[in-house]
């Protein structure tokens, strides 16, 4: 009897470890719970509706085959990757892992990777990484949406770390500044979805794709040219005090025809992962990195080109800014910085970019 037992209990802590599932009609979740699965479940259907309306105006069909969609509960940086096999225009196959705090996967990371399957489905082909990304982080929501409008003008605002338009466009893999993909990606993609509707940009991405970017810019917003693309997006951080409100798709977009010739094409949301330094944390995936608090540049008294913080930022003691007085020195038990979304910093890893102070540069100048 106790031998019977004993097994018994081996066989039950056998099945807690494999966790729990369910399925939906276009998910098969795997989590730790029941309820937690269940919750995945129903937020990713609820996600993939949400999100084809406003990208695409319209919902996409049931999927052939269910997404595996694996949950990972853990109380650091929160993340995720999907990836995908692109034959012809067909999608052969997809699979997505979120991982990070419950509250955080259900609000930010799951509708950033189920935003990779609605562009997975318009383009049917790998989509260039900064509107991949960029229009993914536009689909979560407001702490990481104002996380990352705090971050481009941090980098934008550090000499040397931008990376010009022109080249982000052509990039097909991660650069090891991770987060300036991201951070320029989505800033970028919601100034032009702010100017016209998201209809409008992914058809100005598709007819970019075959690397005619300076001809998809006149069609679509009436630019000449990336670099003049870049000296008005560049404009608008400047002068804004409050971001433009993006819009919902007002009519549907037309879906890009395959091209035929393509071949089978693996392609993962996620950053390669750098080594660590210390013990493991969640990995650098298809969702934006965890980065460290953000702390404006203080703005040099002679300088008239400093990027100001995103309205709602933290501007440090004393900084002069266009058009605001200085802040009066808070006490030393106060926190600069902007609202963080993990409960702890994050340890330092090689490769991973750090956000930090920097000394007062000029404008960053396209």
């Amino acid at each position: 009897m106790a031998a019977r037992s004993s097994i018994w209990l081996v066989l039950a802590g056998a099945l807690a470890s494999m966790g729990a599932g369910y399925r939906t009609p276009n998910f098969v979740i795997e989590a730790p719970t029941p309820e937690i699965a269940r919750e995945a479940g129903q937020k990713a259907e609820q996600y993939r509706k949400e999100k084809a309306l406003e990208w695409l105006g319209q919902e996409m069909p049931q999927w052939p085959d269910p997404c595996p969609l694996r949950v990972t509960i853990t109380m650091n940086g929160s993340g995720g990757a999907t990836s995908f096999a692109f034959d012809h225009g067909r999608i052969l196959g997809q699979d997505m892992h979120i991982e990070g705090s419950q509250d955080r996967l259900m609000a930010s990371v799951l509708p950033h990777e189920v935003t990779h399957t609605v562009f997975a489905y318009y383009f049917r082909q790998p989509v260039p990484r900064w509107a991949d990304e960029g229009g993914a982080v536009l689909s979560e929501d407001d702490i990481e949406r104002n996380r990352h409008d705090q971050l481009v003008r941090q980098i934008l605002n550090t000499p040397g770390r931008a990376i010009p338009l022109r080249r982000l466009f052509s990039m097909t893999k991660y650069p090891p500044d991770v987060m300036v993909l991201y951070a320029e990606g989505y800033s970028v993609s919601n100034f032009l979805v702010a100017k016209s509707d998201r209809g409008v940009f992914l058809n100005f991405v598709h007819q970019g794709m075959g690397g005619e970017w300076d001809a998809a810019l006149k069609a679509n917003y009436g630019y000449n040219s990336v670099e003049e693309l870049e000296k008005g997006w560049v404009e608008s951080l400047y002068h804004a005090r409050q971001q433009p409100s993006t819009q919902l798709a007002s009519r549907p977009a037309p879906a890009p025809e395959a091209k035929p010739s393509e071949r089978v094409v693996m392609r993962q949301t996620a950053p390669p992962a750098p080594p660590l330094l210390e013990a493991p944390r969640a990995i650098v995936r298809g969702q934006a990195p965890d980065a460290e608090p953000y702390t404006p540049a203080p703005k040099a008294k002679d300088s008239q080109w400093w990027l100001p913080p995103a309205p709602g930022a933290v501007v440090p003691a004393g900084a002069a800014t266009a058009g605001w007085q200085p802040v009066p020195v808070p006490p030393s038990s106060v926190r600069l910085g902007a609202p963080r979304v993990d409960t702890a910093p994050a340890p330092p890893r090689l490769g991973q970019p750090v956000v930090g102070n920097v000394a007062a540069p000029g404008r960053y100048t396209p």
